[in-house]
């Protein structure tokens, strides 16, 4: 499996690099070189300052955006840019079982989608598989100053993955937690207090 995992929020609303949150005694850059050691894994990062920073602390690999300043729409640009094909995820989900990852990725990769995207109430761009035949429609969308990633996905095959297939792997969910506030890393806590970060 190939993964990119997004790492440029500066965690604003939380007051810290999310690379920095500390969960279970560890950052999150640290959960996720652990966690993704068995695969094909890159880092994207905001720009090529925090690439050589991380570069400098950690061994893995570690790319910057092209398109600067601009969210996550530009990891995923970048992330495509890099592979053929993987699963995107962020740093601040620190709770995505391996099965779950794996899981989507094969079954985009069976459907030969540009995109299969898990859903419920709302889409999961963010733990979701892309191809690089997205990438052209994705840059498209940078240019013209679009920044949600769902925009371009319309003109493209995207298949919307029902987030109840993947409950075999994840009963609760919690691939899909991710840390934004203060309240999200207190129960970020709790959760790892619960089950721990080894096995997912």
């Amino acid at each position: 499996m190939r993964i990119a995992v997004l790492v440029g929020g500066m965690g604003r609303r939380i007051g810290m690099e999310k690379t920095d949150i500390q969960l279970c005694g560890k950052k999150l850059i640290e959960i996720a070189i652990d966690k993704y050691s068995d695969y094909d894994t890159v880092f994207v990062c905001r720009d090529e300052k925090q690439a050589r920073l991380l570069s400098q602390q950690y061994d893995g690999k570690f790319i910057a955006d092209i398109f600067k300043n601009i969210g996550s729409i530009a990891g995923i640009h970048a992330a495509l840019s890099y592979f053929e094909d993987c699963i995107v995820t962020a740093i601040d989900m620190p709770f995505v079982r391996k099965k779950v990852a794996e899981h989507i990725y094969e079954r985009g990769r069976e459907m030969g989608c540009d995109a299969l995207i898990p859903s419920h109430k709302y889409a999961e761009p963010l733990l979701a598989y892309y191809s690089r035949t997205a990438l052209k429609e994705i840059e498209k969308a940078i240019k013209s100053g679009i920044r949600m990633i769902l925009t371009p996905l319309k003109n493209l095959d995207v298949v919307y993955y029902p987030v109840e297939n993947l409950r075999k792997f994840d009963k609760e969910l919690i691939s899909f937690f991710n840390i934004n506030t203060k309240d999200d890393l207190k129960r970020a806590e709790e959760l790892c207090s619960e089950i721990g970060l080894e096995g997912l």
